[in-house]
């Protein structure tokens, strides 16, 4: 087969009828994508690796005889990038390939498959890795370090908010403690000056008629020993003679508050007095 010449340039073209044939190619920027491949790194790990080259045929004639056919062209392009690829990761450390030295290695794949490429009339533009991740056995490990991690963190930050919330609890009850002791030493002093001021109100009454605050006496008794629930069976001199004695008792007991009464007013009064002075 007598191989002619190519034609790069839109124009007329002239070829021999039933001698002559015309093949085309794409002159367009191409793409061939590769199949995502387990590639070992150079610390011996595997990685999932998806690449994908771009390049034009700049060269149809050498295309033509070398390949023939765009598909084979593909498929020739593919195997040679994969094998650069492969090649240049067992250099390369599985941590650099992930986050550090992607860029570099994508180039210098580039740089090595381009030589190869001119060969079948064939210009390589860019090689570029879609994605490199783990493989599935690997990446479950990963995920499950990642989560041992957060849950670590996780613990760490509520123990410190519990440390916090437990700081915070012992800070505001021991600062009710001290509100409410505070505030019952001064209910017991008012109640005291109350009371205080209460037995005064009493001795005032008392002295300006004892007569009275013993029949007051009298008649509490009365409400305090004949309540609703209490039965008296008798005759009425029984009935007089029981209020005849609880008079009496409560007239006892009021000359004993007098005389209480009277010695705290007569310690008042001579108190008075020395604070008075001659």
């Amino acid at each position: 087969e007598i191989i002619g010449s190519s034609k790069n340039s839109p124009g007329l073209h002239i070829k021999t009828p039933f001698i002559d044939s015309v093949t085309y190619f794409d002159k367009r920027l191409l793409v061939f994508d590769a199949p995502p491949d387990s590639l070992l790194t150079k610390d011996k790990k595997n990685l999932e690796i998806d690449v994908y080259a771009r390049g034009k045929i700049v060269n149809p004639k050498v295309f033509y005889a070398t390949l023939r056919t765009e598909g084979s062209g593909y498929n020739r392009v593919v195997d040679i990038v994969s094998s650069e690829l492969r090649r240049e990761i067992a250099n390369d450390e599985q941590s650099e390939i992930i986050s550090i030295s992607r860029e570099t290695i994508m180039n210098r794949v580039r740089d090595a498959v381009a030589p190869k490429l001119l060969e079948f009339g064939i210009e390589l533009v860019d090689v570029r890795i879609k994605r490199a991740d783990f493989p599935d056995a690997v990446a479950d490990s990963v995920h499950k370090r990642m989560i041992a991690e957060r849950e670590r963190i996780a613990n760490r930050e509520r123990a410190e908010g519990a440390e916090y919330d437990l700081e915070r609890r012992a800070n505001a009850d021991r600062t009710a403690i001290e509100i409410r002791t505070a505030a019952q030493r001064d209910a017991e002093i008012i109640k005291g000056c109350a009371e205080a001021e209460s037995i005064k109100i009493y001795a005032a009454a008392l002295s300006e008629d004892p007569e009275f605050y013993s029949f007051q006496r009298s008649l509490e008794a009365y409400k305090e020993y004949l309540d609703s629930n209490t039965t008296i069976i008798g005759s009425s001199a029984d009935l007089g003679e029981l209020f005849a004695k609880i008079r009496m008792g409560v007239d006892d007991a009021s000359r004993l508050d007098t005389n209480n009464i009277d010695t705290s007013n007569l310690s008042d009064k001579s108190s008075s007095e020395n604070d008075i002075g001659p």
